[in-house]
């Protein structure tokens, strides 16, 4: 599937956490904007991933997550995972800037509230271990690069499990939130994929 030209973002003269923080405000406007195409780029968004996106078979465990501010919304692509056999799970914070855990999602409203107040499966929920991790932001880059809030959960997360198990991290998006460069600081986990309603992307091997 072809992808279109990212937006190119011209090198700042500033330090890695000035431009982050640039592009945070630039990024946000962007994914709002973009945001407006709605159920249309939440249906196109689960075509392209299971097209063209990691393999997913019966019994994996992918977790998603409950869509917050204007995050493209995944809810029909676990809908349609949970259809051909994956068991899914939502990521939990217990903190801000902590590591995540991942319960088990059965579906509908979850009962519960993290520390972000995002609707998260209850604590009777039993915890499991992702094979699939699909991980929203701010912006991405073809490097599997990443751009989030700047609190750090989802970096101290992806580092957690790669040290423990093999998973795959797929970063999901507007293609309005891909950029052709972003500025990385060393405990910056990388991704595996970005998928948006238009294309896909792999990190370099």
């Amino acid at each position: 599937m072809a992808v279109p030209r990212p937006l190119f973002i011209k090198p700042k003269a500033l330090s890695i956490l000035s431009e982050k923080k640039t592009l945070r405000e630039q990024f946000a406007e962007r994914r709002a904007t973009a945001a407006l195409a709605g159920d249309e780029a939440a249906r196109r968004l689960a075509l392209v991933f299971l097209g063209d996106g990691p393999e997913v078979r019966p019994n994996m465990v992918v977790a998603g997550y409950w869509p917050f501010r204007s995050e493209i919304d995944v809810r029909p692509l676990l809908d349609e995972l949970r259809a051909r056999g994956a068991v899914l799970a939502l990521p939990v914070t217990s903190e801000v800037g902590g590591a995540l855990v991942f319960r088990e999602y059965q579906g509908g409203i979850p009962s519960a509230r993290d520390a972000w107040d995002i609707p998260t499966p209850p604590e009777t929920a039993p915890e499991i271990p992702p094979d699939i991790v699909i991980v929203p932001g701010l912006a991405f880059d073809g490097q599997g690069h990443r751009l989030g809030y700047g609190a750090g959960n989802y970096d101290r997360t992806l580092a957690g499990l790669r040290g423990v198990r093999e998973i795959v991290a797929v970063g999901v998006g507007y293609e309005e939130q891909v950029a052709e460069r972003l500025p990385v600081e060393s405990h910056d986990a990388q991704l595996d994929w970005i998928i948006t309603p238009r294309g896909v992307r792999r990190r370099p091997a």
